[in-house]
C-alpha cells in the first residue's frame, strides 16, 4: 500500500475548519473524570469510564455514525464500505485515565490550552488521540467525494474504557469479535512501534508478630500502582533523635536527586518521633528512568540509620538488597536481560506498604522477547525467598512482534515521513497498548520524538499542532489503506 500524496492538501485544508472543534472536544473529554471507580449498573468500571464512554458515544452520533456498544464498556462505529461490511482497517482508543496526584500546575480534570499546549490528564494518554481519531473518521468520510475516492474497505474506530487496568476491556471484546486486518493505537511514540514488550507482574511480601524494640520503623507508605513510579513516599521512624536524621537526609538528598525531608510527629510511646518523606519524579513503568522513585530512595535512608534488630529491620535490607535506587534493569533481583529487537528489559518497584504485621510491595518489568522463554517466576521467587520475603502471585505476558515489512507498518511509515519529513523507523515499546494481543497489530503515536509528554505524571499535556498533525496522518491512514 504506497501513500498517496495528493490527499495531503485536501486533508490540510480540512484540519484548518475543523482544528478549533477538535480542540474543544479534547478539553470536554478531559474534562470527565474516568479513573477506575466502583463498578454499578451498565457501568463496569466506574461513573466516570461510562460518562467517558457516553460522550463519545453522542460524538459519533451527532456526526451521523452508527454505535454498537459491547458489554457496557467498549465502543465501535464504522466508516462504511461500498464492497464489503467487513472493516479492513481498527483504530484503537480508551477513554479511561490514570488517577492524578501532586505536583499539577492546575485542575488535571478541566483541560486547558496554554501557548499553544493542551494540560489535562489524559491529553495524550489517551483522550486526545481518540479525539483525533473521531476526527480522522470523520475528515476521511467526507473527503473521499471530493477527491473522487471509493473507500472499498471499511475503516472502524473501537473505543475502550478499562486500558489502563490491564486491557481487560479488550480481552473480552476479542473473545467474540475478530479485529480488523489491519489495526493500530495511537497509544504510545512516533514513528511507530512494531514491538510491545511482555510484562512481569510480581507481588511479594513478609510477615512478623509487631517490632516493639527501638529504634525502629513505624510504618512505610510507599506507591499505590504498580505501573507509575513512586513521586512519593513516606516512612514513621521511632526512637531516633530528629537532628541526625536531618543530616542524612541532605546525604540521601544528594546521592539520589530524591528530596528528603525530616520532621517531628507525634508518637504514643514519648519516644522521639520522626516523619520522613521522599518526593521524587513520577513516570511510566515502562520508562522508569524518566522518573526518580522516591520509594527506593526511602529505603536507601533507611537502611543507613541505626534500627535494632527485627524482621522488619531484615527486611528492610533485603528490600534494598533486591531493589537498590537506580537500579531500573532488575539486575539486583537476578533477571536483567536484553535482545536486539526488543531491547533491554526494565523493572519498576511499584508499591510498598509496611506496618507492625509485616510488608507487602510489587514489582513491575517489561520483559524483552528472549524473557519468553526464561523462567522469570523462578528466578523471582528464589531471589526473594533467599531473602526472606515471600512471592504471592505474578500476571505474566509474552513480548507481541509485528514485521517490519508488514504492509500495514510500511503505509504508516511512509505516511509518518510525509507529514513529518523526518524519518520512519520501527520501535520497541516497554508499555502494552491494546494491539498487544492483536496479530500483526502496531502502535502509532502519539509522543513525536523530543516531546515528554508527563504521560502518568503530573502536568500532561499535548501540543495543539501535534494533536492536529497526528489526525491528519489517521486521516491519511484511513483513506490510503480502505480506498
Amino acid at each position: 500500500m504506497a501513500t498517496n500524496n495528493e490527499y495531503k492538501a485536501q486533508i490540510d485544508a480540512w484540519f484548518e475548519a475543523h482544528g478549533e472543534e477538535l480542540v474543544n472536544d479534547t478539553l470536554k473529554l478531559i474534562g470527565i473524570k474516568s479513573v477506575l471507580g466502583a463498578p454499578e449498573h451498565g457501568k463496569p468500571y466506574g461513573a466516570g469510564a461510562a460518562a467517558a464512554l457516553d460522550f463519545t458515544r453522542e460524538w459519533l452520533h451527532s456526526h451521523g455514525f452508527a454505535t454498537e456498544t459491547f458489554q457496557d464498556c467498549m465502543l465501535s462505529a464504522d466508516l462504511g464500505a461500498e464492497t464489503d461490511a467487513t472493516p479492513k482497517l481498527g483504530i484503537l482508543v480508551h477513554v479511561d485515565t490514570v488517577a492524578a496526584h501532586d505536583g499539577w500546575d492546575s485542575d488535571p480534570f478541566v483541560g486547558e490550552v496554554r501557548d499553544g499546549v493542551i494540560y489535562g490528564r489524559g491529553a495524550t494518554d489517551n483522550k486526545g488521540p481518540a479525539i483525533a481519531s473521531l476526527y480522522a473518521m470523520l475528515a476521511a468520510r467526507e473527503l473521499a467525494p471530493q477527491l473522487n475516492l471509493r473507500l472499498t474497505h471499511g475503516a472502524r474506530i473501537i473505543i475502550g474504557s478499562a486500558e489502563e487496568i490491564g486491557c481487560v476491556d479488550v480481552g473480552e471484546y476479542l473473545k467474540e469479535n475478530a479485529p480488523p486486518e489491519y489495526v493500530f493505537a495511537p497509544d504510545a511514540v512516533y514513528p511507530l512501534v512494531n514491538v510491545e514488550k511482555g510484562r512481569f507482574l510480581a507481588r511479594f511480601g513478609a510477615e512478623w508478630n509487631g517490632n516493639e524494640a527501638t529504634p525502629r520503623v513505624v510504618s512505610i507508605t510507599g506507591g499505590d500502582t504498580p505501573n507509575i513510579v513512586p513521586r512519593v513516599a513516606s516512612a514513621v521512624v521511632e526512637g531516633l533523635p530528629p537532628s541526625g536524621i536531618v543530616a542524612l537526609c541532605a546525604k540521601l538528598t544528594e546521592r539520589t536527586g530524591v528530596e528528603l525531608t525530616a520532621e517531628d510527629c507525634e508518637s504514643a510511646s514519648g519516644e522521639p518521633t520522626v516523619r520522613i518523606t521522599a518526593l521524587g519524579k513520577a513516570a511510566h513503568a515502562s520508562r522508569p528512568w524518566d522518573g526518580n522513585n522516591a520509594q527506593t530512595a526511602l529505603l536507601a535512608l533507611l537502611n543507613v540509620l541505626p534500627l535494632a534488630r527485627s524482621q522488619a529491620a531484615d527486611a528492610l535490607r533485603a528490600l534494598v538488597k533486591l531493589f537498590p535506587h537506580g537500579d531500573t534493569r532488575g539486575e539486583a533481583i537476578g533477571i536483567s536481560m536484553s535482545d536486539e529487537a526488543s531491547g533491554e528489559l526494565t523493572l519498576n518497584f511499584g508499591t510498598l506498604t509496611l506496618d507492625a504485621e509485616g510488608l507487602t510491595a510489587t514489582f513491575d518489568a517489561r520483559t524483552p522477547a528472549v524473557a519468553d522463554g526464561r523462567d522469570l517466576h523462578g528466578i523471582t521467587d528464589r531471589a526473594l525467598w533467599d531473602n526472606g520475603l515471600k512471592l504471592e502471585s505474578i500476571s505474566a505476558t509474552r513480548c507481541h512482534y509485528t514485521p517490519q515489512d508488514s504492509p500495514l507498518v510500511q503505509t504508516l511509515l511512509g505516511i509518518y515521513e510525509d507529514y513529518t519529513g523526518l524519518r520512519g523507523e520501527c520501535l520497541s515499546l516497554g508499555g502494552t497498548t491494546y494491539v498487544h494481543n492483536i496479530p500483526g497489530g502496531v502502535a502509532f503515536g502519539t509522543e513525536f520524538p523530543g516531546t515528554e509528554n508527563r504521560i502518568h505524571g503530573a502536568n500532561e499535556f499535548i501540543g495543539v499542532d501535534e494533536l492536529i498533525l497526528s489526525a491528519k496522518m489517521f486521516t491519511q491512514a484511513i483513506l490510503d489503506i480502505c480506498g
